[in-house]
């Protein structure tokens, strides 16, 4: 089962490269994963499920924190997994001639769509509440990229967000009902959970509507459900998939998987079942009551999906064994007939050229396959005999019908009115998409090949022909209906007849009421487009087309409050409103005031503790070694005269010499690894500076400052500077027994790991899972800054060279320019030209060359590159590491950046900086997971020893390849660094290291304020003048 999700998942990632060659034929490809799948399921895992066998697979990551990955599955299980890979497998090739004419994007579509089976897939299998709750946020996010497309056009970019915040809150609630479930279960595993379901009452109580909400948000349940609606906005492969059959699924599974538990259990009622029946009962009609009023045929079904949803959370939400046979045989009948009906929209949409139905006609007789398939499908969805949506509504008004109490009388009351709607709908659907209309012109037709409309003829045969295998359908749904109790009533058993009984009164009611809302609808529309004189206005559609008169008075006030969407837009807007005046009361513009308020808050907090708690030790050493009194005082020194200093280079220096006084005191107390990283990390930080500082005035300036006193700010630095010495003096001395576990690494590293390197083997064996979140954190903020440093202002476009490439616009390592910018003759560091200063040919002075440091680089360059491939092989049993290493290359590129600018680091570097980032926490990731897969742990470390004839005796260890991650990373960063301060900074000055014009000082209390209408550091312009100066950088 494993190997199913990695499967989806893992293709998905290689399809964008393979668009490249086979275009929209990569929908082809993806779909063969999920057909796979399906077959697999279907023959090797039915007959097992069906007999009572529940295979599992667990996957053991953290067993001391009860944290493991399980898959385990039961009937409702593999239901919902056939369905995942059998309808998705027929979207892909849906998709393949959907898509055949576009301009691109195939590649992005197909890896989207597959990775969201794939998190589907493990979403429907999963047996532990966290591994849920993680693929239920993958299918989040990539639902998010589906519905929002390339990005480009407003309404998708809108739709996206408001479904990702909307089942993002969600599933916030959620995760908190699942820890809150779990912790009182006294496990995670959902089996064990229905095994053994915890008491109601207390923590459990709370549990069960917080996890209820996350499946309302995430299957559309009123008041959430304007997003699925809004989504329509996506192409309809993506609506039939994640609209239909899969992701609004979720909540419905969810709820279905926990019901068992809770109605074991008993008391849940008020917190379970009564409110899952009337957000049921409230959503079926909403939706059926604004699908009857659709004029868009892909609105039309968003909505009915909405009723329908609604009504297949009422029924698995009961607790009844009838219910529940309903529910499954329903969710089994909407994805077929739901997908079946949204790729008929698509088909009509492409060949007919529209999807409203007051201006399609005769589409019908020009297309008998497509019509045929659309009413088997249709009348599914009406439930009308002999097809299996009739079979799950039979059931539902047999198990309401005989429910006990008032309540299930009402919902049995809304569910006929739910299913006359539901017909209204169906044959306002069939009629709108292909009735010829006497008053509409015929819409032109291009015929549909069998290969596109095949996937619609195969879901609407599928619903027909499990309509009629009735008995099979029951056997295999039983399954999961028999874990629920029967409240005394006979077992129901499915079947196209069961003579003449409330249940088909009921159906006969409910299809009698649909087709008189359809005429009764009808002939009002006729009324409203006939004047006075009884003929029509004009002989089209565009009476009915005319937007609704708004209400006036009360009505409009209830109108609005009872509009969701608008309810979210207000909530949205609100949530915004509030953050900007929070905001305009505590970030007053003030950077000194931040820092202080960080320095008291971290000053009072612990500092209470550690003045109550612990007391100061006794026998502290003065020193181990005499350098060390020298070193310290070297650092304080550079530390009191950094405040002193007015030049900015010689603050930099100045910090810089702390950094390495620290270091060198590593060094002096046995601890290469952590000097070295201390150097390194020093080295780039001063280069960084010197990177932001080159653009800005070589002094201090006092412009601008505020009359408050210096006295707060000396008292705040000494109280804090004090309290962090006392507070790491104090907290070593006062648990002794902490050394203990340094001992443990010193005796296990070897032995366990194959390290003689301690902090290597710390960092890459016994503490790989905390590195593996370091190096993305790491990612996550290069990128971020990256992106708010090369922002631009809206309108203005953002340069696409980075450090490949990275020459001039012309791609030539100059910027074709009129004329030079004035300043650009100026020099920041002085003398420069006695070392030989050139600029490139064509006079252009965006870059400055030293012929002797150029010189130097080049054969410097690879050496250094090689130095730092030795610290990353070595770190394992000397000093270094991928880390260090990755420092030492990095340093390798600034050196290159330094002597030739940025077409050099272009040339030395032809990828983009986020690929190699990127690459860095593929290969880490690959490392950690790649001992699962033969029974390993995640992040399991294996040594191979071998005796090689030149080398001897080799020992290579499989952290090795985690730590070359790790190295990519730290490379990636520091080029990203040389794009955004280095190469970014030319490209927007175009005057090479020149110093701006203009003294204004960072030395102000005041932070920097953007210009109006232009974002923080991009360039001046004509419409707004010159932007802020150097000094509000």
């Amino acid at each position: 089962m494993p190997a199913a999700v990695a499967a989806h998942l893992g293709v998905a990632a290689l399809l964008p490269i393979a668009a490249r060659r086979l275009g929209a034929r990569v929908y082809l490809l993806a779909a063969v994963v999920p057909a796979a799948v399906f077959c697999w399921l279907l023959v090797a895992r039915l007959g097992g499920v069906a007999a009572g066998g529940r295979p599992e697979t667990v996957l053991r990551w953290a067993p001391a924190l009860r944290l493991e990955v399980t898959f385990r599955l039961d009937p409702l299980a593999l239901l919902m997994a056939l369905l995942v890979t059998g309808v998705g497998a027929l979207v892909l090739c849906f998709a393949r001639w959907y898509h055949a004419h576009d301009a691109g994007g195939f590649g992005r579509s197909a890896s989207a769509l597959l990775a969201f089976a794939g998190s589907m897939l493990g979403l429907v299998i999963a047996d532990d509440l966290l591994t849920l709750y993680v693929f239920w946020e993958l299918t989040t996010v990539f639902s998010f990229v589906l519905i929002g497309g390339d990005g480009v056009a407003p309404a998708a970019r809108r739709s996206a967000v408001q479904a990702l915040l909307v089942t993002t809150l969600g599933g916030l609630a959620m995760l908190f009902g699942f820890v809150l479930l779990g912790e009182t279960a006294g496990t995670y595993r959902i089996s064990g959970i229905l095994a053994h379901p915890p008491p109601a009452g207390g923590l459990a109580a709370a549990a069960a509507p917080l996890i209820l909400l996350g499946a309302a948000t995430k299957s559309a349940q009123a008041p959430f459900h304007p997003w699925l609606p809004a989504a329509m906005v996506a192409p309809t492969p993506v609506s039939a998939y994640l609209h239909a059959a899969a992701m609004v699924k979720a909540g419905v599974f969810l709820v279905a998987t926990l019901t068992p538990a809770f109605a074991a259990a008993g008391g849940y009622a008020h917190v379970w079942t009564v409110p899952a029946a009337v957000l049921g009962a409230v959503t079926m009609l909403i939706g059926g009551l604004r699908a009857l009023a659709a004029t868009d045929l892909k609105q039309l079904l968003a909505f009915g999906t909405v009723s329908q949803l609604g009504m297949l959370t009422a029924l698995v939400g009961l607790g009844g064994r009838t219910a529940a046979l309903a529910g499954v045989t329903l969710i089994l009948a909407h994805a077929l007939f739901k997908a079946a009906l949204f790729m008929v929209v698509g088909v009509v949409d492409h060949r007919a050229g529209g999807r409203d139905l007051r201006t399609l006609s005769g589409v019908g007789r020009r297309a008998p396959v497509l019509l045929t398939a659309a009413v088997l499908a249709g009348a599914s969805m009406a439930a009308l005999p002999p097809t299996v949506g009739f079979l799950g509504k039979e059931a539902a008004l047999e198990g309401l019908w005989h429910g006990p109490g008032a309540g299930q009388a009402v919902l049995l009351a809304v569910m006929v009115v739910g299913a006359s709607l539901t017909m209204g709908y169906t044959i306002r659907f069939l009629w709108g998409a292909f009735a010829t209309k006497p008053d509409v012109a015929p819409s032109g037709w291009r015929p549909a090949s069998p290969a596109f409309t095949g996937p619609v003829v195969l879901l609407a045969a599928a619903g027909l022909g499990l309509g009629i295998a009735a008995p099979a359908v029951d056997e295999f749904v039983a399954g999961y209906a028999d874990t629920l109790p029967s409240g005394g009533v006979a077992a129901y058993h499915l079947a196209l007849w069961h003579g003449v009984g409330a249940a088909l009164l009921l159906t006969a009611i409910a299809v009698a009421a649909g087709v008189a809302v359809v005429i009764a609808e009808a002939r009002l529309t006729a009324a409203r487009a006939r004047p006075a004189g009884g003929e029509p206005r004009h002989p089209g559609p565009e009476p009915s087309a005319a937007p609704e008169p708004p209400a006036a008075g009360a009505w409009a006030r209830v109108k609005g409050l009872l509009d969701a969407q608008r309810g979210y837009e207000w909530t949205v807007t609100g949530v915004g409103r509030l953050a900007l005046a929070v905001t305009a009361r505590t970030q007053v513009g003030s950077l000194p005031m931040y820092l202080a308020t960080i320095m008291i808050v971290a000053l009072v907090v612990p500092g209470a503790a550690l003045v109550r708690g612990l007391g100061w030790p006794t026998g502290l050493p003065r020193w181990d070694y005499p350098i060390q009194p020298a070193l310290a005082v070297v650092v304080l020194a550079s530390a009191a005269t950094v405040l002193r200093a007015r030049r900015r280079l010689t603050t930099a220096v100045l910090l810089g010499g702390v950094g390495y006084g620290c270091g060198a005191l590593f060094l002096v107390e046995g601890a290469p690894d952590l000097a070295l990283a201390q150097f390194l990390v020093e080295s780039l930080s001063l280069i960084a500076f010197v990177f932001v500082l080159r653009r800005m005035p070589d002094r201090f300036s006092t412009m601008g400052r505020t009359g408050v006193p210096r006295w707060p700010r000396v008292l705040i630095s000494v109280a804090v500077g004090l309290f962090v010495g006392a507070f790491a003096v104090t907290v070593a001395d006062v648990h002794p027994e902490w050394g203990l576990a340094s001992q443990e690494y010193v005796a296990r590293s070897p032995s366990q790991t194959g390290a003689t390197n301690v902090v290597n083997a710390i960092i890459i064996d016994f503490r790989a899972l905390d590195t593996l979140g370091e190096i993305t954190v790491l990612a996550v903020a290069a990128l971020g800054v990256t992106g708010l440093l090369l922002a631009r202002a809206p309108g203005t476009r953002r340069p696409r060279g980075g450090v490949r490439g990275a020459g001039g616009p012309d791609g030539r390592g100059q910027d074709r320019r009129g004329q030079d910018d004035a300043g650009s003759d100026e020099r920041w560091l002085n003398g420069a030209g006695e070392f030989g200063w050139v600029y490139p040919p064509g006079g252009g002075r965006t870059s400055t060359r030293s012929v002797l440091m150029e010189v130097t680089a080049r054969a410097v360059f690879p050496v250094v590159l090689v130095f730092s491939i030795y610290l990353l092989f070595a770190g394992h049993s000397r000093t270094g590491g991928g880390f260090a290493g990755g420092l030492v290359a990095g340093l390798a590129f600034v050196l290159r950046y330094v002597a030739g600018s940025r077409d050099r680091v272009g040339a030395a570097v032809p990828v983009q900086p986020s690929v190699v980032i990127g690459a860095g926490l593929a290969v880490a990731t690959c490392a950690a997971l790649a001992p699962v897969p033969f029974g390993g742990a995640v992040l399991r470390s294996y040594v191979a020893e071998a005796h090689l004839p030149v080398l001897g005796h080799v020992e290579l260890a499989t952290s090795l390849f985690f730590d070359v991650g790790v190295y990519l990373v730290v490379v990636g960063v520091v080029l990203e660094l040389l794009r955004t301060l280095g190469v970014g900074i030319e490209k927007e000055s175009g005057a090479g290291p020149g110093p701006a014009s203009g003294d204004r000082s960072v030395g102000s209390d005041r932070a920097p304020r953007a210009h109006p209408g232009r974002s923080p550091g991009s360039p001046p312009d004509a419409a707004t003048g010159p932007g802020p100066g150097p000094g509000d950088a």
